[in-house]
């Protein structure tokens, strides 16, 4: 089809191009086809890992979601309701819905710091975007990582240059195979921050002059690299917008200064400017009217707006305009903005290609993973200088997981694996929960591997063990360090914050089997730790 001209649309097509809501609300309706034609909501969203009820944030994800050809399926009749075709938005960046291949994140990529595979990374979340019927993804971060952030293990470096070159090579692989990157959370934050925008208030403290040198250079590459759309944080920035709303400062998703001023101001950005979920504390709390908070975050530049729950949306909007409080200019150039996105992810194009899982390509991706696994294997230490070990003179395995995450227990199965395929007997152990457990586990094994996985939001809130995981750090390595090798499979700093008292330790940084099996492969000689570390670890370092 051909696309279509602002002068053919009505003002309620217009502000339907303005609006992103979750797939379920249309997926649950009896009659979603009569609400459409009344309610033209141009665009969708969902994560492809969660029930089809789900339409809050708490809602937990489950062990078998719908799979791609449900979605993809799901996709084409929604767009057939539609007189201009659909953005469909994917906030899944590492794998989707149960018959895709989960890939590995961004701070693997980081430790390869290798272009071709943050390329080849861009490529694959293209193509299982494109499975489920997808044709945006809300990715790659460009926060500047900190221990406490939301986005860690989710970019690639801490290094503006560094972060800034492979963030663009994951940008041009998506875009190369037609599906939009949104660079993330402008304006970016300081690392001193940790608060997350889910549940409280966030600031970027940084100066102008700071910002420019830090986040905003690395925004301003991204926008220079030619990323298609970018996504706003909820966090303020005083230095841009020093506005309060009661006593926090005002969300950068509501600062015409910050989005207009500074964003496509100064940065020179004309491409889609999203905000962020619209539901999380920093804006809902802040500014809590539906209309009044649409009215502000449309005027502030935002061009669309991300999980809006109010299915009035359309119509008040409609009304604000009329109301002379939006103008007809800022909803025109919202909306010319957006279907220029979908211009240049090939919408109108009769054509545009359908992609479905293949074996071919469940293979491909595979060999990705292993090869990026391979080469991100890093030695954080080895202080008594044991690598490579002597496979000859290990028996007896153990195994101890420390995770919020459940499942992770079943995924280590490829850890075991890769020891049992050495002739090994592996032995999986949940918790370390008395001295004498401790002691019967260093009596039995050769060899005691610690691993963990620990991300933000597994489960919901900070990077961190609590409760009953622990428990096992009061007892590891109280027994046979000089056989214990630490293993992340997570965040980097679990190293820091709980295993610096070992001997050995490796980071793998994700529970893909690929990674679980370039860690056995690399303790043991069989490929070198060719890996560095994306990221400064926080407080004191020792030598």
């Amino acid at each position: 089809m051909k696309k279509p001209q602002l002068s053919e649309l009505t003002l309620r097509e217009k502000i339907g191009q303005t609006v992103m809501i979750q797939a379920p609300h249309l997926m649950l309706m009896d009659d979603p086809a009569e609400f459409l034609a009344k309610n033209p909501f141009g665009n969708v969203w969902h994560t492809c890992n969660s029930s089809m009820a789900a339409t809050n944030l708490t809602d937990a994800p489950i062990d078998k979601p719908e799979d791609s050809e449900f979605y993809r399926n799901w996709a084409k009749e929604y767009a057939k309701m539609l007189k201009i075709p659909p953005l469909l938005g994917l906030d899944s960046p590492s794998g989707v819905a149960t018959d895709l291949y989960p890939l590995v994140a961004e701070a693997l990529v980081g430790a390869t710091d290798d272009d071709q595979i943050a390329y080849e990374l861009g490529k694959f979340r293209a193509l299982e975007a494109k499975c489920v019927g997808a044709n945006w993804i809300w990715s790659p971060n460009i926060d500047i990582a900190s221990r406490f952030s939301v986005t860690l293990m989710r970019t690639c470096s801490d290094e503006v240059e560094k972060l800034s070159r492979l963030s663009a090579q994951i940008v041009k692989g998506m875009q190369d195979h037609k599906v939009a990157a949104s660079i993330k959370h402008f304006p970016g934050k300081d690392q001193t921050e940790y608060r997350d925008p889910h549940f409280a208030p966030a600031y970027n403290h940084s100066t102008l002059e700071e910002w420019r040198e830090v986040q905003g250079k690395a925004f301003k590459n991204l926008v220079d690299a030619g990323a298609w759309s970018v996504m706003m944080g909820h966090h303020g920035f005083p230095a841009s917008d020093d506005r309060k709303i009661g006593n926090t400062y005002w969300p950068s998703t509501l600062s015409y200064n910050t989005i207009t001023g500074l964003l496509k101001g100064e940065l020179g950005f004309d491409g889609v400017v999203i905000t962020d979920a619209i539901d999380m504390a920093a804006l809902k709390v802040a500014y809590p009217d539906p209309k009044e908070q649409f009215i502000a975050l449309l005027n502030a530049g935002n061009d669309i707006v991300h999980n809006v729950r109010h299915l009035t949306y359309i119509d008040l909007v409609e009304e604000a305009v009329n109301e002379g409080r939006i103008s007809m200019e800022r909803i025109d150039d919202a909306c010319r903005r957006v279907l220029d996105l979908k211009e240049k992810i090939g919408l109108f194009d009769d054509d545009l290609e359908e992609m479905a899982m293949t074996p071919q390509l469940q293979a491909e991706i595979s060999d990705f993973n292993n090869k990026a696994s391979e080469k991100a294997i890093t030695l954080e230490c080895d202080v008594d200088n044991q690598l490579p070990l002597d496979p000859s003179k290990i028996k007896n395995v153990a195994i101890v997981l420390s995770t919020h995450n459940e499942s992770i227990f079943t995924a280590i199965d490829a850890m075991k694996a890769a020891f049992e395929e050495r002739g090994m007997n592996v032995t999986k152990i949940r918790h370390i929960k008395s001295d004498d457990e401790m002691e019967k586990i260093a009596k039995e094994n050769d060899l005691i591997i610690y691993a963990s996985y620990i991300m933000p939001h597994q489960p919901m809130g900070g990077a961190s063990f609590f409760g009953e995981e622990c428990a096992t750090f009061f007892y590891a390595v109280t027994e046979g360090i000089e056989k214990s090798i630490g293993v992340s499979l997570g965040s980097v700093y679990t190293y820091y914050d709980f295993y610096q008292n070992m001997k050995m330790f490796v980071h793998a940084y994700s529970p893909s089997p690929e990674s679980q099996r370039a860690f056995v492969d690399a303790i043991f000689g069989d490929i070198p730790f060719e890996g560095t570390m994306p990221f400064l670890p926080p407080g004191p370092h020792v030598e």
